[in-house]
């Protein structure tokens, strides 16, 4: 599915459009400063004439006047000094990028610009299942009446009280979220609400600006990391390389579901890799799971637990399946 919908995604064809609403923007600018300001075109006048020379000179291999250098400084800054005397900014005029670094090619190098990547996790999201569901799972659809008010076997809190406290350090996770680098495992039980937790944060996180990666564990390790690491197809490479990128590089990691997915020494491995790397860069993770600790640990081994219990925030649900409650209150 990833795989699909990211070959779908032509950013040759965006980029172009920028490029094009960018030189319109910049040639309007220029109109509209020649308009309002006739003493700077004398100036770029003067700048274009200077210029011209110093090309007529090096074509004739002469020697470029001493005072050249010079010259152009200074009809720069009066340039600059008009503009800001107008009341525009000092850059008014320079050409118009979105993106300085490749300036709108997508490509700085021979490689793949930054932006590009940016761009094609961006359109993922706006093509995924995810954007519609995060506009009907998010803080402000948040329920607690789904949960059970009466005591649950041999738990301290009833099912509210555990939902109302993980919704609290849910909601101070995203209050601090650019001071404090927490991580967060979510586990329990199908049909307590681990994945509508997670999309309230997802959808919070997004809201304000930072990248979120939410993928589920079967589309981690079997579409992303296993094509991109073990294929030799180097256009699937290419494909993949912004979201294998994003696994380790963007604000949020979710790993949904995790567990569903054939564990074997790849997966071990990789979840290791993920982890540990992510907290050595101080990027946070957000993890769930239906299986308990003693679960998790027999499948992923005693390293990756020792990771989790250390430098992850514990969030145990429980209680009866809360989807039936929502078709009952439905």
């Amino acid at each position: 599915m990833i795989i699909r919908d990211l070959e779908k995604i032509d950013t040759k064809d965006y980029l172009s459009r920028i490029r094009l609403k960018n030189e319109a923007e910049h040639k309007k600018r220029i109109l509209e400063i020649n308009e309002t300001i006739p003493e700077l075109k004398e100036v770029d006048d003067k700048i274009s004439e200077i210029a011209l020379e110093a090309v007529k000179a090096r074509l004739n291999k002469r020697e470029l006047s001493t005072d050249f250098s010079s010259a152009m400084k200074t009809l720069n800054e009066q340039k600059i000094k008009i503009l800001t005397d107008h009341g525009y900014s000092a850059d008014y005029l320079d050409p118009i990028y979105n993106c300085p670094i490749c300036q709108d090619w997508g490509e700085k190098d021979n490689h793949i610009c930054s932006c590009v990547k940016e761009l094609r996790i961006k359109e993922l999201y706006q093509r995924s299942n995810l954007h519609q569901l995060l506009e009907k799972e998010n803080f402000d659809t948040f329920s607690l009446d789904v949960y059970s008010d009466q005591p649950f076997k041999d738990m301290e809190l009833t099912p509210r009280e555990n939902a109302q406290r993980l919704l609290n350090k849910s909601l101070k996770f995203v209050e601090n979220f650019d001071s404090i680098h927490d991580n967060i495992l979510i586990y329990g039980g199908p049909g307590l609400g681990k994945t509508f937790l997670s999309n309230c944060i997802a959808k919070n996180l997004l809201d304000k600006g930072h990248t979120v990666l939410y993928l589920s564990s079967n589309e981690l390790f079997n579409e992303v990391l296993s094509n991109y690491i073990m294929s030799r197809n180097e256009k699937l490479k290419e494909t993949l390389e912004a979201v294998y990128d994003y696994v380790y590089s963007s604000d949020l990691l979710i790993i949904d579901d995790l567990g569903t997915e054939v564990v074997n020494s790849f997966v071990r491995s990789q979840f290791f890799e993920i982890i540990n790397k992510r907290i050595l860069t101080n990027k946070s993770t957000l993890i769930s799971s239906n299986l308990g600790l003693a679960e998790l640990q027999e499948s992923y081994t005693q390293r990756v637990i020792s990771r989790l219990v250390d430098k992850y925030d514990l969030y145990p649900v429980y209680g009866n399946d809360i989807r039936k409650m929502r078709k009952i209150k439905g």
